[in-house]
């Protein structure tokens, strides 16, 4: 057991407060992953909260709902950086949307796992976009201009996000058909089903691709194509050079991939936690 000294910060949810004399040494086990470090409930759904972005910066505040003073969401977390393909964020999901939870913080699977059930109490956060995908978090000011930023810090962090509920959430992924390729789902864990890479050789190299550039940590995307229907926009599995599968030669056969459901600017990306998220066993169909 380590003893943590901190100043306990009273957060008002509606009628619900906890008060405390400031300067106290308080002296507390570590939350583990799965153990609750919270009672309050959420008010707001993921699919409204993101209803409320004026597509410019916006500090969600006790005045941005209707006789609404706090803003508390619940989701669960479908993410995973352990594989290195995913930095400094979190995606969580509840039964209406997902949204992406920047947090300045590596390792983040320590601490969340998939399947934990999150609280996020959203007072004083922000609202921004990066490429037309809404995300939740902090700012900072890059070269004059204020941009949207993840949570600096622990105690920021323990400020607005607490883990709810012993036990992980098994969350299915939603399967994908052309219709529901729509803003409505970004943020979701999906899959793919018969689909395969449609570049699979380089032309320069005559060697099979990998899926992504590990030696000069360059992130690549590599185009999906369906074989029995049409989706009505492009669609990557994207990798980044990060990640700990980056080097690895890419599946050539045709199958199931499953992933976190991203966006930016006009093309559809998909976000792979792991290899064990692609499952290419069939011979490939002809495009």
């Amino acid at each position: 057991m380590r003893k943590v000294v901190f100043i306990l910060t009273i957060l008002a949810a509606g009628a619900l407060m906890l008060s405390a004399p400031g300067c106290v040494d308080f002296t507390y086990d570590e939350v583990e992953p799965r153990v609750d470090s919270t009672t309050l409930v959420a008010n707001t759904t993921i699919a409204e909260l993101k209803a409320m972005y004026p597509r410019e910066l916006y500090q969600l505040n006790e005045n941005t709902f209707f006789q609404r003073d706090s803003i508390i969401i619940e989701g669960v977390v479908t993410s995973d950086d352990k594989e290195g393909n995913f930095y400094k964020s979190i995606f969580i999901q509840d039964a209406t949307g997902a949204i992406e939870l920047k947090l300045n913080k590596t390792s983040l699977y320590n601490d969340y796992k998939r399947g934990q059930k999150i609280v996020v109490y959203c007072n004083g956060l922000y609202l921004g976009d990066y490429g037309g995908q809404i995300q939740l978090g902090s700012i900072y000011n890059n070269n004059g201009n204020w941009e949207i930023s993840g949570l600096e810090g622990d105690p920021i962090i323990k400020m607005h996000v607490f883990k709810k509920g012993k036990q992980l959430v098994d969350v299915a992924p939603l399967a994908m058909t052309p219709a529901l390729l729509t803003q409505v789902n970004i943020g979701k864990l999906v899959k793919f089903d018969n689909v395969q890479i449609k570049d699979t050789l380089s032309p320069i190299t005559d060697t099979t691709y990998t899926y992504a550039d590990n030696v000069n940590k360059v992130t690549v995307n590599h185009t999906l194509v369906a074989c029995s229907q049409t989706y009505p926009s492009t669609v990557v599995l994207r990798t980044s050079g990060y990640a700990r599968f980056a080097g690895t030669t890419i599946a050539t056969k045709n199958g199931t991939v499953t992933g976190i459901l991203t966006y930016y600017k006009g093309t559809y990306q998909l976000l792979m936690r792991d290899l064990n998220d692609i499952n290419f066993t069939n011979d490939r169909c002809q495009q």
